[in-house]
């Protein structure tokens, strides 16, 4: 019998949905997280058949305030249906909007009090890397089958949408920390690589709009002071005192700085 686990992140979830769009329920992505004043749905797609627009919103678990959020999306298309009638190429009926809510879970509370216009899709991962997507109002069963390799985050989703600057700069702290060290794991999440060697967490590199590097250490000595101090920030994992915002001209110091903790952990 085959056995439901959990999707490691939205992201994931997110993803594997998105890309099987017109499968699954029939539509067309207009666009994925567009921010517009503040508020940034998952999905933003079109409806062919009866030209509406549709929101999607992705959880990977149980969240008491999706209804809400998702509502404030709706209201946000009304008051700006210039802006979002430039995404479709095709008249959109704006009477109606509907939405998708795709998670593992809803609390009966929200299934009752859904509103007409939004469908609740409880989603299911299994083992065999099958997925389930059951209508919580039509009882309605969708099922599809992927890739193991889709429930990873790869290098390629983290670099995703950079630029090409912050891309050249984490390339080129890559290539020197495989340089010094010969035994390091990485394991990519959302927007970050998380480093260690024989299984001691050294560092977590998050790459964003600039690239950051925390530091799974009580003590470093930081020579040049270039580091800040962090130890009052919960990063949701191992302590980690020390960050640094890497540039082209710290590389070396801050690979320095990893052989310390490198040495603290590793070689003891």
């Amino acid at each position: 019998m085959n056995r439901q686990i959990s999707f490691e992140s939205e992201y994931i979830l997110h993803h594997i949905t998105q890309n099987r769009l017109e499968e699954l329920f029939d539509l067309e992505l207009v666009a994925s997280e567009k921010q517009l004043y503040q508020l940034r749905p998952d999905n933003l797609a079109f409806d062919k058949k009866n030209k509406s627009l549709v929101i999607i919103e992705y959880k990977n678990k149980f969240d008491k305030n999706v209804l809400n959020q998702v509502q404030g999306y709706h209201n946000l298309i009304l008051e700006n249906k210039d802006e979002y009638s430039k995404l479709v190429n095709e008249k959109i009926d704006f009477d109606n909007i509907k939405i998708l809510i795709i998670s593992p879970k809803f609390s009966d509370d929200q299934i009752k009090n859904a509103r007409d216009n939004v469908e609740l899709w409880k989603v299911s991962l299994f083992d065999d890397c099958n997925v389930e997507y059951l209508n919580l109002k039509s009882n309605e069963i969708k099922t599809i089958k992927i890739n193991p390799d889709d429930l990873k985050i790869t290098e390629e989703n983290l670099l995703d949408d950079k630029t090409d600057e912050t891309i050249e700069l984490y390339k080129n702290f890559k290539n020197r920390l495989f340089e010094e060290f010969d035994d390091l794991n990485m394991k990519f999440l959302i927007d970050a690589v998380s480093i260690k060697a024989q299984n001691e967490y050294l560092c977590i590199v998050t790459v964003k709009s600039s690239i950051k590097i925390h530091y799974y250490a009580e003590k470093l000595e930081d020579s040049e002071n270039r580091t800040r101090d962090i130890s009052d920030i919960t990063t949701g994992g191992p302590l980690s005192n020390y960050e640094l915002t890497l540039n082209s001209e710290n590389i070396d110091y801050a690979i320095e700085l990893i052989k310390q903790v490198y040495n603290q952990k590793v070689i003891k």
